[in-house]
């Protein structure tokens, strides 16, 4: 724009005739032209689908929570570990509207092909929590949150296959995390039999936090075996993690 007022300034001065900004009624064209608009810049790395190798290096660790503690979680070969997670079949939850719930229990898992997963526990000052990374086609990320908002718009009870009957009670919301693009967070009681064939069932109060960053949905949750106590998901794990996942990950 100054080289283009330069050239336009040289050319008056031979022609002896005024320039663009001297000429009438340029000022006032100049205050009232329309602002050029920026193109938009893609939001962060993570808005793209993280492969598996990706998603075990947005892992949160040390580097980001200073006396964080991550353990792994199954070593994939018994369909639970990194790259294994999957949904539960609809028809294994009843009722059926309950689904995207049972699937984000079981491991965060949705009826999209996960394009990768992985599983830890993470270990802080504040608490103890289980939590899974899974990484989705872009849009299929959108679907998996749209759903799991939905269900539990409806759904209060269920059970699941899970893999003996289990059931889900009393879920309730406990407000939207402030993380990542979009989330929700909600509560359930976790009623199973006893293993040991006693009459009262075991019963399980469970937190849970969902969050959408990019493609990568995480979940997190927290439980305590006082069904009356509120087991809170560490809020500085959430954090930490969010932020490491908005920045695409560890390099190395």
């Amino acid at each position: 724009m100054v080289l283009g007022l330069g050239a336009a300034g040289c050319g008056a001065e031979k022609g002896g005739g005024s320039t663009a900004v001297d000429a009438p009624g340029s000022e006032v064209a100049a205050r009232t032209a329309p602002a050029t608009t920026p193109t938009p810049t893609p939001k962060s790395p993570a808005q793209r689908p993280l492969t598996q190798d990706q998603l075990e290096r947005a892992v949160v660790d040390k580097r980001d929570l200073p006396g964080l503690q991550v353990s792994r979680l199954g070593a994939g070969t018994d369909g639970f570990g990194d790259g294994t997670v999957s949904a539960l079949p609809a028809e294994a939850t009843r009722p059926a509207s309950c689904a995207p719930v049972s699937s984000a229990v079981s491991g965060g898992a949705s009826r999209y092909a996960p394009v990768g997963s992985v599983t830890r526990m993470g270990q802080t000052k504040d608490g103890t929590s289980t939590f899974h990374l899974v990484s989705y086609r872009a849009a299929d990320a959108v679907r998996v949150m749209d759903e799991l908002r939905s269900a539990l718009a409806t759904c209060t009870t269920y059970t699941a296959k899970s893999p003996t009957d289990t059931t889900f009670e009393h879920l309730r919301s406990a407000g939207d995390p402030h993380q990542g693009d979009e989330g929700v967070s909600f509560r359930l009681d976790v009623v199973s039999s006893s293993p040991v064939g006693d009459d009262d069932p075991i019963r399980m109060l469970q937190s849970f936090q969902v969050i959408r960053s990019g493609s990568t949905v995480a979940v997190f949750s927290a439980f305590d075996t006082d069904a009356h106590r509120v087991k809170r998901v560490p809020a500085a794990l959430v954090t930490a993690q969010m932020k490491v996942l908005g920045t695409g990950g560890h390099r190395s």
